[in-house]
């Protein structure tokens, strides 16, 4: 195992699905694979990952993420070990799943303000709130730092896992940009969290 000095964490968004290109919203109901911009975005990446020297993966048990993984996996000089964790998911939308941003914005008018302030709560449709989430996200991330301490390891994961992060710690990085520029968090959107104390301090007390 090779000696480092801290640890550092690569949060990846899975390549393009056609839901994402059809404006869907899959949530966990929706299970698409990539489709062939997906595939492409993440063998573009696949040099600029290689350059991270990642030790280990992670992956939620979706197929687009799954399948980002392992083509990730497939593009490295030698093999990494890759874990899934059920933790790192994409948020459940409940009945909501499966439709497109105008039926969004029609059944959940405030749903883009409560996006931002990641205040959204879609039990009433059967699905997660924000704080269901934020409860599993972290304690996933916490059990990774704990249990991988001074390696750099890739957590392939979804927006909703990602946004999260970035509305409670706006200071990590993205290091590298995906190719569809419309998105605040692209497909294939690649970021840094080398993570120091004081950081795990701030991150436990998101559980409390």
């Amino acid at each position: 195992m090779k000696i480092r000095s801290s640890t550092t964490l690569y949060f990846i968004r899975h390549g393009e699905t056609i839901s994402n290109k059809q404006k869907i919203r899959q949530g966990v109901q929706i299970n698409d694979y990539l489709d062939t911009q997906g595939v492409l975005q993440i063998q573009k990446i696949a040099k600029f990952v290689e350059v991270l020297d990642l030790d280990v993966l992670f992956t939620s048990y979706l197929l687009r993420a799954e399948e980002t993984a392992a083509l990730i996996n497939k593009s490295l000089k030698e093999p990494i070990p890759v874990f899934h964790d059920f933790r790192l998911r994409e948020r459940d939308f409940g009945s909501l799943s499966g439709k497109n941003h105008e039926e969004w914005d029609r059944l959940l008018p405030d749903n883009r303000e409560r996006e931002a302030m990641q205040s959204y709560d879609y039990r009433p449709f059967g699905g997660e709130s924000v704080e269901d989430v934020r409860q599993r996200s972290i304690s996933a991330i916490l059990d990774i730092i704990s249990n991988h301490d001074k390696q750099n390891v890739g957590i392939i994961t979804h927006n909703g896992v990602i946004r999260l992060l970035l509305f409670h710690f706006p200071d990590i990085p993205r290091i590298y940009r995906g190719l569809d520029t419309d998105k605040d968090i692209a497909n294939a959107d690649i970021y840094e969290w080398d993570i120091t104390d004081g950081k795990i301090a701030n991150l436990k007390s998101l559980l409390k």
